[in-house]
C-alpha cells in the first residue's frame, strides 16, 4: 500500500532545480519545514500534521501545504509515526508524529545557525 510518505518530493513536470532540491536534507532557517520541525520539537508528545499547521500558523496560509512539508520531514527521517491517532477538524483520523533524534539534531543545527546570525 502506498502512503503519502512514499510519494516523490517533486512532480515529473517540475524543473530540474526543484528535483535537485527535493533531496536536500538540510533545512533552511525560516522555511516552512523548519517552522514545522520547531513545533514538533516543542511538543514532545507529538502532533498531527493539522496540529503542527495550526501551531505554526501555516494552516491559515491558503497557499501553504503544511501537510506536504510534514510528509517531507517524515521522508527525511526527522519525524516518525507514533502509532497513535487523533481526530482532525474534518472528523477523520490523523496519525500523531513525533520528532526523531535526527530531527532534534537538525533542530539544534538550525538554532545554532540562528544564534550565529543574531550575533553578527
Amino acid at each position: 500500500m502506498t502512503t503519502f510518505d512514499d510519494l516523490p518530493l517533486f512532480r515529473a513536470a517540475d524543473p530540474a532545480t526543484s528535483r535537485a532540491g527535493a533531496g536536500d536534507v538540510r533545512l533552511r532557517l525560516g522555511s516552512q519545514q523548519a517552522q514545522l520541525l520547531a513545533a514538533y520539537a516543542e511538543n514532545p508528545n507529538g502532533l498531527t500534521d493539522e496540529q503542527a499547521g495550526y501551531a505554526t500558523g501555516l494552516a491559515h496560509n491558503r497557499s501553504c501545504c503544511y501537510w506536504k512539508r510534514c510528509s517531507e520531514l517524515r521522508h527525511k527521517g526527522f519525524l516518525r509515526d507514533t502509532g497513535r491517532v487523533l481526530e482532525a477538524s474534518s472528523g477523520s483520523l490523523q496519525m500523531v508524529c513525533e520528532i526523531t533524534k535526527a530531527g532534534l539534531a537538525e533542530w539544534d543545527r538550525l538554532r545554532m545557525e540562528q544564534a550565529r546570525k543574531a550575533a553578527k
